[in-house]
Formats: structure tokens, sequence, C-alpha cells
């Protein structure tokens, strides 16, 4: 049965699991499944696109040639201009796509009524994307148009860092298996290939998956409290693998962190609150830390005070209204708050809070909500 004698702080904990933590080398993924894992960087090796295309269905021409066009002076061509549909190239000397009702044919002789404005009904070259355009900067998430945008410069696969994660869950009936899948679409979310493995709730059993595990980062969930069948820290403990048990994290309390060797590992309570407050708190900061993304701050004036108590670093669920961040449940995860969040913040354990009005530094959800 665990036990915790005293709590480490948010800080100390990150320290356990980022000690010699080194970024995850960069591995090539096909373009088509790239989306939703973090950039190791993309710069456009050639302009977007590489020929001016025309962007309406019309004749080819060049402007130069149709200055002072009208119905009553209309420019004379001695060859009839190419039709090109929209998105094709435009042939080369041509600039310009006119509109057909443009043209007037009489025998052999092409008159262009109207004069157009040069590049009219075109898209000219790196319209799209200049030659050295920095696509994805390195730690950026790769989004469906960053997909497009590599095909289009023919490439068939992205420089990618995917941190394989693996979720042992110890079964423990209940809610704990939708905690644990969760956590898993979470972890997914932030750029991590997760592997789910369910064990019973006994010593053998976890200590067994946790010696077979190989993985960049391994999370437990469940049999982190003090009940008379909690046993996983027990079970850590029992392969000699040193764990911290008990985190000022609020909700979070009875989480633990350790490592094995050189591998971190996130113990979770089974209950959605603790694991997902000690997830945000610490488990994302330790992914980012593997992938070196840099997660996106926005600062916003709270619309109400945000009371904390002294000593427990607390998340705060925030939704965004008229420009600032209306605090919606400090300390707790309930559902329907999770429902309405926008993003998070963590409230530091040496603050009381923060009064109406200061700005306060959150993060948007999309990634872990």
């Amino acid at each position: 049965m665990n036990s915790i004698c005293a709590l480490i702080s948010r800080d100390d904990a990150l320290d356990v699991l980022l000690a010699g933590v080194e970024i995850i080398p960069i591995s090539q993924q096909p373009v088509d499944e790239a989306v939703g894992r973090i950039s190791a960087g993309l710069i456009a090796s050639s302009p977007l696109p590489a020929k001016s295309i025309a962007v309406t269905d019309g004749w080819a021409v060049r402007a130069l040639d149709l200055v002072g066009a009208s119905s009553y002076s209309p420019a004379l061509l001695m060859m009839r201009p190419s039709w090109v549909e929209s998105g094709e190239f435009l042939p080369d000397e041509c600039d310009t796509v006119i509109e057909s009702a443009w043209l007037d044919q009489k025998d052999d002789i092409f008159q262009i009524v109207s004069e157009p404005r040069p590049g009219e009904g075109t898209r000219p070259v790196g319209a799209e994307v200049a030659a050295d355009f920095v696509v994805l900067s390195p730690g950026q998430k790769v989004r469906a148009i960053h997909s497009l945008i590599a095909t289009k410069l023919g490439l068939e696969s992205l420089s990618v860092r995917t941190p394989r994660l693996q979720i042992i869950n110890v079964s423990g009936g209940g809610d704990q298996s939708f905690t644990a899948q969760y956590i898993a679409e979470a972890a997914a979310r932030a750029g991590a290939v997760v592997t789910r493995m369910d064990v019973a709730k006994t010593t053998t059993a976890i200590a067994s998956a946790m010696v077979a595990t190989e993985a960049h980062l391994i999370v437990t969930i469940g049999g982190t409290g003090s009940g008379k069948t909690d046993v996983t820290i027990d079970s850590l403990r029992s392969i000699d693998i040193p764990v911290a048990h008990g985190i000022a994290i609020t909700p979070g309390r009875t989480a633990a962190v350790g490592r094995k060797g050189d591998t971190p590992i996130i113990a979770l309570p089974g209950d959605l609150e603790g694991a997902l407050g000690t997830w945000l708190a610490v488990g994302l900061p330790l992914l980012d830390r593997l992938t070196s993304r840099e997660r996106p701050i926005e600062l916003r004036p709270i619309r109400r005070k945000i009371s904390s108590a002294v000593g427990v670093a607390e998340v705060v669920l925030l939704a965004s209204q008229a420009g600032e961040w209306l605090p919606l449940a400090v300390g707790e995860l309930p559902l329907w708050a999770l429902s309405q969040a926008d993003a998070w913040m963590l409230v530091p354990a040496d603050g009381e809070g923060f009064p109406a009005g200061e700005l306060c530094q959150a993060y948007r959800f999309g990634d872990e909500k």
C-alpha cells in the first residue's frame, strides 16, 4: 500500500523528470502521416507556384501587347492566343489571362477589345509561398496546411520529432479506463506516439510491464493512492526505480515521478481530475522538452480574482470572454468546466493567486483537451 509522507513541489518534480533528458532525434515521416507531429523545421526550397498560373479560364496573353486596346481601337494579334484553364501554367512570355469575350476573330485576324491589367487572372511566381519561406519552425506542430505545402513542394516526407509514450493502465475498474483513454488521446494530440498496456492491479504485473517497456516516456495510471489495493508506487520501488511520491499540485496530489535509467516516469492517479492536473503541470512540459517545442503562451487580464493556497500549485480552467480570461475552476477540473474551458494556467505554489485585472499567462487548449 502506498503512503505519502511529504509533498515535493511541482518544480522539484519537473527537475526529477527533466534531469538528463535530451531532445529526441529527428526522424522522417511520410507527408500524409506527419500531421499532428512536432516538426524539426521546413524551409521552402522553391517558390509556389514555380511558374505563373491561371486563376480563371480564359486566353493567355502578354499585357504589354494590349496597351490601349478597346472596342474602338482593338489590339491586333497575328496568332490565336492559347486557351488556359484555371490552375494551369501560363505559356512562356504570357503574364495575363483575359475573358473569352474580349477576343474577336475575323478571318485570321484576332482582335482584343479591352486592355487588361498586367497579371490579371493569374497568380504569379511565389505568390503562394516565396523561396526560403519558413513553412515550419522547429518545435511547431504540423497541420494539414503544412502537409499540403510540402506536397506542392514535391516532398515525400517531413522531418519530425516523435516521442514514444507508453501508458501502463493499472486496471481498477470504474472510470479509470476512460482516464487512460483521455490521457492517451491528449498525449497523441501533443505529438506523441502512444501505446497502451492494461495490467492487473498487482505488484508482479506492474513490475513486469515496467521492466518490459521501452519508450521515451512512461506513464502509469492508477494505484497511486493510499488504499489497500494501491500498489503502483511499491511496485516501482520493488524493481529499484526511485520514486518521489506526492506532488504539491491540485488536482494531482497523489501522483509520483521517477526514472527508469534515463527514461522519465510519471505515475498518475486513476481519477481524471488528478491525472489531467498532473499531466498539464508536469507531463506536457516534459513532452515539450523531448520535442523542443515552445508552447504558445497567451497573455490576458483575468476577469475576476483567483485565490490560491500557498505551497501548492493549482491548475485553473479559463474561458475566453471579451478579451479577458474568465476563471471557471481553480484547483479542480469538473467535467462542466472542462467542456467550457478555452485555456488553462498554473498558479505557482509561492503565490496566493491573482487580483482581478492582472495579466496572466495561459495555454490554449487544443493539444491537451
